[in-house]
């Protein structure tokens, strides 16, 4: 009986993590993301004020597709994201935040937004 429930529980768990997302027409929302295309910006962000603010951009952001990592700090006033720039562009990640309640200055000193 255990056997049963280990290789009941083994394979209910591997089609967990092979299941993909798809939307009302069955096709998968999430597109492979192009690595030559992925670019770093380091975003100034006004308004985080703790680490629960950090978490909450940060989810924000990686829900936005093309996103592959986000990282905040509310000391320095940073949201740095590194994204697919065929997917996404800074004018939608920027949007993303504001619509949180945070405001983005725009790209931090010496960023080169076509890096």
């Amino acid at each position: 009986m255990r056997k049963i429930l280990f290789i009941a529980l083994s394979m209910a768990f591997l089609a967990s993590c092979n299941s993909t997302v798809s939307d009302k027409t069955g096709s998968d929302t999430k597109k492979e993301v192009n690595v030559a295309a992925v670019k770093t910006i380091k975003l100034h962000v006004t308004g985080m004020t703790c680490e629960g603010c950090e978490n909450t951009v940060k989810e924000a952001v990686n829900k936005v597709e093309g996103v592959t990592e986000t990282e905040a700090s509310h000391v320095a006033e940073l949201t740095t994201i590194s994204y697919d720039s065929t997917m996404t562009d800074i004018a939608k990640l920027s949007a993303v935040i504001d619509e949180l309640g945070y405001k983005v200055e725009g790209l931090a000193v010496n960023q080169d937004p076509q890096k």
